[in-house]
């Protein structure tokens, strides 16, 4: 496959795999307003304002966890389409080391693109420090861990 068509899959992918966070973040955000609305009409007021207290605090800690959820989203439209192949490892490269297939844009956990587990790296990662600038063929050690470059594109 073309590096370009592949690169679009990777975005593609990581992109569901970010909206699906978000429409699971909106979903309990929705629960724990719902829970508090029934528990302020059901409770006496010292019991409804202990829950009440702590469904906010966890309402407002998801609300922390969409908002960072929406600037990956933002962070992946900033990937450039236009200029792949990548020759060197740098913000919007895939990366496939020896030991990972990587997205190099914003942290992002497991997500599948055609049978691959890919990962994304944000680019304050020890890992893409590492491996910034670098091309196929060289190597890096994270950690203790040393990865092999197969492939940027």
């Amino acid at each position: 496959m073309d590096p370009k068509q592949m690169k679009e899959r990777v975005l593609e992918a990581a992109r569901t795999k970010l909206n699906e966070h978000l429409t699971e973040y909106n979903e309990r955000i929705a629960e724990l307003r719902a829970v508090t609305v029934e528990n302020e009409l059901a409770e006496t007021a010292s019991q409804t304002e202990g829950r009440r207290d702590a469904d906010i605090e966890l309402m407002n800690s998801i609300g922390e966890q969409l908002a960072q959820v929406k600037r990956e989203l933002d962070g992946l439209d900033q990937v450039d389409l236009t200029d792949a192949p990548h020759d060197t490892v740098r913000y919007g490269s895939v990366v496939v080391t020896d030991r990972h297939h990587l997205l190099i844009a914003t942290s992002i956990d497991g997500f599948d693109v055609e049978g691959e587990e890919y990962l994304g790296l944000s680019t304050k990662a020890p890992l893409y420090q590492a491996l910034n600038g670098k091309k196929a063929g060289e190597s890096v050690q994270v950690n203790g861990n040393t990865f092999t470059i197969k492939q940027v594109y």
